[in-house]
């Protein structure tokens, strides 16, 4: 999943939500996006103060899980091999 916000929670941008769609195209993985509403108040990551301090360009993905940091967190398991597929796809690029 890609986390966006416009008032900038998380650390995505549109060039790199774009990347991120290509990557998982390519590597035949499912991505859904996670956009909150600008005027409501939500959660952050470390990412937008790491993009920050490093100037590298970085995107917010994770699991999707419902209801996190709840007594039942939720969470699909077949989606953990899909971001492993995903990963290995982005660092499969790098080198």
């Amino acid at each position: 999943m890609i986390k966006i916000n416009r008032n900038q929670r998380y650390a995505t941008d549109s060039e790199g939500a774009a990347r991120l769609r290509l990557l998982a195209e390519r590597a035949e993985v499912d991505v859904q996006a996670f956009v909150m509403r600008a005027d409501l108040a939500c959660g952050s990551t470390i990412g937008p103060i790491t993009a920050t301090e490093t100037g590298i360009a970085t995107t917010d993905l994770g699991v999707p899980t419902l209801a996190m940091h709840s007594i039942r967190e939720l969470a699909c398991a077949a989606d953990i091999p899909q971001l492993v597929s995903l990963l290995t796809a982005f660092y499969r690029r790098l080198a």
